[in-house]
């Protein structure tokens, strides 16, 4: 077991945004129940230096429909937390740091009321390639909620799912990204996998009830849609701080489990892919569930 930095519940609330116009603070949250066909995502952002803020719920439900939610309002915003990290549509809500959350969604279509505990001590995440973050911790969580349709059908769910907490400078252009959540029963791996000028920076960690284990390298292999050239699958090798080897193959829990970003910037454009996908773990021998996500970024300069 690997000693930790010391974070605490100051960390769950707003820190002191430096002066660059990308300083970034963020929460987000995700969740799988494979029985219930009801998967997918939620996240804020918060820009105090160029007055924005980003809302994004995706969810999937009934193995093949889904609800998206994105809305980047701009203008300054309080520093109160209960009010900056609400739209009106969505909403998050601090039940207590370190260990509960609540999200709140009312849609046209649906709403959705998801109660988001850890089951997992909070860890940090590791320092990454530096171009994302400069403090960023996970949890592994037990999220279970109430999805209500306009139609008047209730549908529960109880998963199993993981959330971060960030907070910095964030460039968005780098060469790419890949980010993984697996959650099996008694173990969480989450991972990203940075490429800036050709070098790869690994980041995360094994989770457990007692232990956290960093990551010291991640080689990956993705798959593509043969068509349309669309990220849907992986193959993950992860090597942990003591020498233990997990080897992932992930697959998108559906053909529309997934949503596309893009953002365009002065020197070309980027492209994320945020999927729920389902993990076969080679070396435990089970199936897991989670997250999986690329970035690329198409130069046109």
């Amino acid at each position: 077991m690997t000693e930790m930095p010391m974070l605490s519940e100051t960390d769950e609330y707003v820190h002191d945004a430096d002066k660059k116009p990308n300083w970034r603070e963020s929460y987000y949250f995700n969740w799988v129940d494979l029985d219930a066909g009801v998967s997918g995502f939620s996240t804020i952002g918060l820009l105090p230096n160029i007055g924005k803020r980003e809302f994004v719920f995706t969810l999937f439900y009934d193995h093949d429909k889904r609800e998206v939610h994105f809305e980047e309002p701009s203008g300054n915003f309080s520093g109160n937390l209960s009010e900056a990290l609400s739209d009106g549509t969505l909403r998050f809500d601090l039940t207590k740091p370190l260990k509960e959350w609540r999200i709140t969604y009312l849609g046209k279509n649906l709403k959705a009321d998801i109660v988001w505990p850890g089951r997992f001590p909070v860890y940090d995440f590791g320092s990454g390639s530096g171009t994302s973050w400069s403090g960023h911790f996970e949890q592994s969580g037990s999220p279970h909620g109430t999805l209500t349709f306009s139609d008047g059908r209730i549908l529960k769910f109880n998963g199993l799912g993981q959330r971060d907490k960030s907070w910095g400078s964030r460039d968005w252009h780098i060469e790419s990204w890949f980010a993984l959540h697996a959650q099996f029963d008694n173990l969480s791996i989450g991972l990203r996998r940075d490429l800036v000028k050709g070098t790869a920076y690994p980041s995360g960690g094994i989770s457990s009830l007692d232990a956290h284990i960093p990551i010291e390298r991640i080689e990956l292999t993705t798959e593509t849609h043969p068509n349309s050239g669309i990220p849907i699958g992986a193959k993950t090798t992860i090597l942990d701080h003591d020498g233990i080897v997990y080897t992932l193959r992930s697959q998108l829990i559906s053909s529309n489990s997934y949503v596309r970003f893009t953002r365009e910037f002065p020197e070309g454009r980027t492209d994320l892919y945020e999927g729920m996908a389902i993990h076969q773990c080679e070396e435990l021998g089970l199936q897991g569930t989670g997250l999986i996500e690329w970035l690329f970024t198409q130069p046109t300069k």
